[in-house]
């Protein structure tokens, strides 16, 4: 048998082990009960919220969740990042007078937190103000396994696609195009990432698509070469989710991730992470 044959081979071999893991996590993730999953949702997002790299970071990509996917929820951490629609406000209803004094009172009170915080809060704890955020999100672009990573500024951004899943819009309501991650001037500092089952030793098993694989080593060797600091690249997992150590089989192109974050906690993987995620 020729090398190439052999290659071949464990190729396919660890294809059937995926399809196998693959197979038993959905059925996994369909059994589990609903409320359960929910309570997860809150527990991984609110650390994901708590969590200083988080804080930190500036610009990161994350991937907009979808429940028939049954993939970890992903509405708080985005409701945190973009600003609130045009024409969603609780006001709509109300007189222009009493707007224009909810108005008054909100300023009032975001200012007041403002100062309180930046003379009081940071001068005690040390705590530093919340950093602003870009946010760019996936859209696929066809069967092949190319996917883009769009900014967004709203939720209203986002747009059904053919499998009821929300991406952006190549261009804005405007016309105009949005930015692509890709050629972006600055780095991305975390990726927020889904998928069907990790381990231990930060392998992930998507769902057979390849589409985040590819991006990730297309983002890494742009990172090289524009001699970036590589993001952070978290998952986020619920319980059922996670295997031993080297469980999940791998091919060359697959695309470790830094941690994970479950309903227990962070769980760092890389020296990356563990460098990065102190408490």
């Amino acid at each position: 048998m020729s090398n190439n044959d052999q290659e071949a081979d464990n190729l396919e071999s660890v294809f059937k082990q995926k399809r196998i893991i693959r197979s038993n996590v959905r059925q996994t993730l369909k059994s589990m009960d609903p409320s359960l999953r929910s309570q997860e949702d809150d527990i991984i997002q609110s650390i994901v919220l708590e969590a200083p790299w988080f804080k930190s970071s500036k610009r990161l990509c994350a991937y907009i969740s979808c429940s028939a996917l049954r993939e970890v929820d992903t509405s708080k951490l985005l409701s945190q990042i973009l600003s609130p629609a045009p024409g969603s406000s609780i006001y709509q209803n109300f007189s222009i007078e009493v707007v224009i004094v909810l108005y008054l009172c909100v300023i009032y009170c975001v200012v007041f937190r403002y100062f309180f915080n930046l003379f009081f809060v940071s001068v005690l704890d040390g705590n530093k103000l919340p950093t602003a955020k870009k946010l760019y999100v996936p859209r696929v672009e066809d069967k092949n396994s190319n996917m883009r990573m769009f900014n967004i500024s709203r939720i209203d951004d986002l747009v059904a696609n053919s499998m009821n899943i929300l991406e952006p819009a190549s261009v804005d309501a405007d016309g105009n195009a949005r930015e692509d991650v890709m050629h972006a001037n600055d780095p991305v500092d975390l990726f927020i990432l889904p998928g069907l089952a990790f381990d231990r030793s930060g392998r992930r098993l998507g769902r057979g698509g390849g589409y985040y694989d590819t991006f990730l080593k297309n983002y890494k060797e742009l990172a090289k070469e524009k001699n970036w600091r590589l993001p952070l690249f978290v998952a986020l997992s619920y319980s059922v989710q996670i295997m031993d150590e080297e469980v999940i089989p791998v091919t060359p192109n697959d695309v470790l991730v830094d941690a994970l974050v479950s309903p227990t906690g962070v769980i760092p993987i890389t020296s990356a992470a563990l460098g990065r995620m102190k408490p």
